[in-house]
């Protein structure tokens, strides 16, 4: 299996995709290595706006001096991260997976900039972002907390708990958030113009969409297809958090999808 590059979504630090990782590995994909978004190791506060290009920037940044082209495997944010990257430096990459990526088409985008700019505050997702609770007791009460939100219901006890180890660190007095809710925010905040990147793919690129998917709809689906008709799109049972909540099933479409194109 080749080389691989995992670009997370926002809010779920590498870590918290372990149990995605030991899928991968048991399928033949262990050479993958987990790329870690500016929110966990930025100084500087987050800012109300940034251009997710910058995440794509350093992805780019961590791949300068590969010998060879690597495959990117994307979630969400990271995905959308990955094809910015792969327009920018297509010589970085082999080819692209992409999980559930937020992708909106061009009218969607466009709304959601205006709103944001006029309102940055104002969407449910950023309120819900800012909202949440940055301190716990103890990893057990953090587990504890979690276990009952929805958001959360399809995950695994071993799941959740990989998210609850790899979103928190112990700071002498508990333990804390190590993805803030204002970076999460921002994020939301700054979601790109895509349309340009998408056509621009010209590597083998799977898109995985979840069925129950709020981010990738029908919809989206058929904009991405326009974009870009060398895309290959294939859908599993699940939610936008497909492989948090179904590890096994997305490894066996990404060690499947690499096997036929490498």
């Amino acid at each position: 299996m080749p080389h691989a590059i995992f670009s997370h979504a926002n809010g779920y630090p590498s870590g918290a995709y372990a149990p995605l990782f030991d899928a991968l590995e048991k399928r033949g994909l262990s050479d993958i290595t987990p790329f870690d978004h500016r929110p966990l190791w930025a100084d500087s506060p987050a800012p109300t706006f940034l251009s997710w290009r910058t995440y794509a920037q350093d992805l780019i940044d961590s791949l300068e001096g590969s010998e060879h082209p690597v495959w990117l495997v994307g979630h969400s944010m990271g995905a959308a991260a990955g094809v910015l990257a792969h327009q920018r430096r297509p010589d970085l990459f082999a080819g692209l997976v992409l999980i559930d990526p937020v992708l909106p088409p061009t009218a969607v985008w466009l709304m959601a900039r205006v709103m944001n700019f006029f309102r940055p505050n104002g969407t449910a997702i950023v309120q819900r972002a800012l909202k949440r609770p940055h301190h716990f007791e103890t990893f057990e009460a953090a587990f504890t907390f979690y276990r009952g939100k929805r958001v959360f219901s399809d995950f695994s006890d071993e799941a959740l708990k990989a998210y609850v180890m790899a979103a928190h660190s112990e700071d002498g007095e508990g333990i804390k958030l190590r993805y803030s809710g204002a970076w999460e925010a921002c994020v939301y905040r700054s979601v790109p113009s895509v349309a340009g990147a998408l056509r621009s793919v010209d590597k083998p690129c799977l898109v995985i969409a979840g069925e129950q998917s709020y981010v990738l709809t029908s919809r989206t689906v058929k904009w991405i297809q326009r974009c870009n008709q060398r895309i290959d799109i294939q859908s599993l049972a699940g939610g936008h958090l497909l492989p948090l909540e179904a590890p096994d099933r997305c490894a066996d479409m990404i060690a499947s999808y690499l096997r036929a194109n490498t």
